[in-house]
């Protein structure tokens, strides 16, 4: 074979495997956004495990004995976008934050309208939280478990 023929034949494969190679990153990446899009659109429900930080549902909304795990952060109000929602007019949009710091457990009311309650005093700005206080928002109870 010509010289000529063998370096356009080279060529053609090199061309030929980099095309195939951008195709499958643009198939993987069109994978990865279709996934990470259907996540973000699904309802957040958080998963029901034993053994962690969680608030359990003591009285309210007929949501008696449901348990949230908090992981690092959990969000509680009435606005659909947070973890657990209230379908209450005494619970604001975004009411409390429970969140973690390092080994630590905080509720920082986030200066809802009718407040937070801890323990049955009103909560005003953060709380660390320890097992078994009782968190009352709106109609619902919930207690930190550990």
């Amino acid at each position: 074979m010509p010289a000529l023929v063998l370096k356009a034949l080279r060529v053609v494969l090199e061309y030929g495997a980099l095309l195939w190679l951008a195709y499958a990153v643009l198939h993987l990446g069109r994978q990865m956004f279709t996934a990470l899009r259907a996540d973000i659109r699904a309802p957040h429900t958080p998963a029901q495990t034993a053994g962690a930080a969680a608030l359990v549902v003591l009285a309210g909304e007929g949501l008696e004995g449901r348990r949230y795990p908090v992981g690092h952060e959990l969000s509680i109000g009435r606005s659909p976008d947070n973890d657990i929602v209230l379908d209450d007019s005494f619970v604001s949009h975004h009411h409390v934050l429970i969140y973690q710091r390092e080994n630590a457990y905080i509720a920082e009311d986030l200066g809802s309208r009718n407040h937070t309650y801890l323990n049955d005093g009103q909560l005003s700005g953060r709380a660390y939280l320890r097992a078994g206080d009782v968190l009352r928002i709106g109609a619902v109870s919930l207690r930190f478990e550990r």
